[in-house]
């Protein structure tokens, strides 16, 4: 891939060129530039710009119709140059590394002829360098700004399919899924497989892939002198990275960082080892900045300069690489179970001050409004409860007693409900949990209160190895050990009896009864004072329910959690729980020892669901 650079003097914007010639172009140009983007459009790209300055990385939606330019000119890079720009600035344009490639030669005409500015091909020169996949090698100064034009803006899509839940997830700060993508790839090929649209944090606030440079260039937007902008012209959104801000790579605080680098390369034109290189079609590699490689060569360049804002520092190291971790202990059960049973003797059952209780129900309601052509429901009605650590309370009751109802109120999957339910783990039991916003309801689902629900799709992605889903539930809660998240995985899941040689294993591959055990690992990763069960064993086989029953039924008596058993089967409240109440109709009408019930029902109903159980 040699590729012949023309020196500034030969350049489109020289005055070298037929004058003539060139003032008829740009004054055609400048004609149509009105017509490209006019001043009203100009002005809603500016005031994205300043509200992403004033928010570093959060992606500000701009108003602008499609910009009539070739596709791959990059219209988002585009639209924020001409918006920026103006007669005094000089513009370079770069397309991978080029400025002489067709595009990089188009776009600069049509930018020149737009805002009769200068054109350059030397960094040094230039105020405003518009770029598709490299920042230039050269330093960067607080009078200069890089545009980025951004082939894909949000940082998510990846992970997440859906825009709101994307939107819900920037705006809660909620970014456990990109820690799992990068805990999938080190585990399926020992490194980090991103390149282009390597995901940073923002001033340890939002995320943002700033997909069109390589790893090699991540650094160089950290505490920049210069302000970088990202557009994206088809989703209409800009991102910027204002001087001076804080950019993180998103890595394990045990896996370093690295950037692109092959040992021993070096350009086969200008020999230097200290840029970022492309390999040509003959094997050779080549500077990728393709003005830098030529002032090498041209002995027009500062190398201790550049050495020094080089990446050399974050160059592969195979001895840090997660190959090199000693993971013993998936061939080692007998370990992870000596370290497991640490752990558990080591967690200390919280109850509310002067009280005995982990999680305390009183006057629950929640009634569903009227429809038009029916009435108003009332699914739960003064529902009221405690339960104790480690102790485990059965709620039991045929389909449409209330009591799923009671337990999405509690998971925080239904809003608007009555009552009181107070957590002993959460601000000492003083706040209604009812009343906190969702984000704060799913904050207490990965910290306190941990839920396995009735279908392990609900709890489980199905398309993540079993050792990820356990990943997600520690990187929500702040964990950032690569080796700490794996051996925890191992641990739990060794303990609800999932295979090791199985913990890479994607979920879907799984039996129903095998995903159950790996849902309640994932809920109990983080050591939750509260544990709900909606239907644990609900559309299992019966073999398989009676292997699930067992596990649960030593994990209760091994932790000191308060649990919460919901279901229609009164086999399986009188397999896990010392205590139960039966629900009819929105309301408890029967509350006692689960043996006691089993063996002495009062209420009518209570009767009939026993012998049901009994047949």
């Amino acid at each position: 891939m040699t590729t012949t650079l023309t020196p500034p003097s030969q350049s489109p914007a020289s005055p070298t060129i037929d004058t003539a010639v060139e003032s008829a172009d740009a004054a055609q140009r400048a004609d149509s530039g009105a017509v490209i983007l006019d001043e009203q459009a100009k002005r809603e790209v500016r005031r994205a710009m300043l509200a992403g300055v004033a928010v570093p990385g959060y992606q500000v939606p701009f108003g602008s119709r499609e910009m009539p330019v070739a596709r791959g000119w990059g219209s988002g890079g585009l639209q924020a140059t001409l918006s920026l720009g103006g007669s005094e600035d000089t513009v370079k344009v770069i397309d991978q590394g080029d400025e002489e490639g067709v595009n990089a030669v188009n776009l600069r005409r049509l930018i020149q002829g737009s805002l009769d500015c200068a054109t350059s091909a030397d960094t040094r020169e230039s105020t405003i360098i518009q770029s598709r996949h490299r920042i230039p090698e050269d330093r960067l100064d607080a009078h200069q700004i890089v545009v980025l034009q951004v082939p894909v803006s949000e940082p998510l899509r990846g992970v997440e399919k859906s825009v709101r839940e994307c939107d819900r997830m920037h705006a809660e700060a909620d970014y456990s899924r990109m820690w799992v993508s990068i805990y999938e790839d080190l585990v399926t090929s020992g490194v980090v497989n991103k390149s282009a649209g390597y995901p940073v944090m923002v001033n340890h606030r939002y995320l943002m892939a700033p997909s069109p440079i390589p790893r090699w260039d991540i650094p160089r937007l950290g505490d920049a002198e210069n302000l970088t902008v990202l557009s994206h012209g088809r989703d209409k959104k800009i991102y910027c990275v204002p001087p001076h801000t804080h950019v993180e790579p998103v890595t394990f605080d045990d896996v370093p960082y690295e950037v692109e680098y092959t040992a021993g390369a070096a350009c086969g034109l200008c020999g230097s080892t200290d840029t970022f290189m492309v390999q040509s079609a003959d094997g050779r590699f080549l500077c990728s900045d393709v003005e830098w490689c030529a002032r090498v060569r041209a002995d027009d360049v500062d190398p201790d300069e550049h050495r020094r804002i080089a990446p050399l520092d974050l160059l592969p190291d195979p001895a840090a690489r997660v190959g090199a971790f000693d993971e013993s202990f998936l061939t080692d059960p007998s370990v992870l179970r000596a370290s497991q049973r640490r752990a558990v003797a080591e967690v200390t059952p919280v109850t509310a001050p002067g009280e005995d209780w982990s999680l305390q129900v009183t006057g629950l309601g929640k009634v569903y409004p009227a429809r038009r052509g029916s009435s108003a429901v009332v699914a739960a009605q003064d529902v009221s409860f405690d339960v104790a650590p480690g102790e485990a309370l059965g709620v039991i009751g045929e389909s449409g007693s209330g009591k799923s109802t009671v337990m999405k109120c509690l998971i925080g999957d239904e809003f608007g409900a009555t009552g009181d339910v107070r957590l002993a783990a959460f601000d000492e039991a003083r706040t209604n949990i009812l009343t906190l916003d969702p984000n704060a309801r799913r904050q207490l689902r990965v910290s306190t209160l941990s839920v396995v629900y009735q279908d392990p799709a609900a709890g489980l992605d199905l398309h993540i190895s079993a050792g990820g889903n356990i990943a997600d539930r520690l990187t929500a809660a702040g964990e950032r050990s690569y080796r700490a998240i794996r051996r925890r995985a191992a641990e739990l899941l060794d303990r609800v009896e999932v295979p090791l040689d199985r913990i890479d294993d994607v979920v879907g591959q799984f039996s129903g009864g095998m995903r159950q055990r790996v849902q309640i690992a994932k809920a109990l990763a983080t050591d939750p004072d509260v544990l709900l069960l909606d239907e644990p064993t609900t559309g299992l086989d019966a073999s398989v329910a009676a292997g699930v029953l067992d596990l649960l039924r030593e994990l209760i008596a091994e932790r000191n959690v308060a649990v919460v058993v919901v279901s229609h089967d009164f086999s399986v409240i009188d397999a896990l729980t010392d205590r139960a109440v039966v629900m009819h109709r929105g309301r408890i009408i029967e509350t006692g020892l689960t043996d006691q019930l089993f063996a002495d029902p009062h209420e009518a109903y209570t009767q009939r669901l026993v012998a049901a159980a009994r047949r």
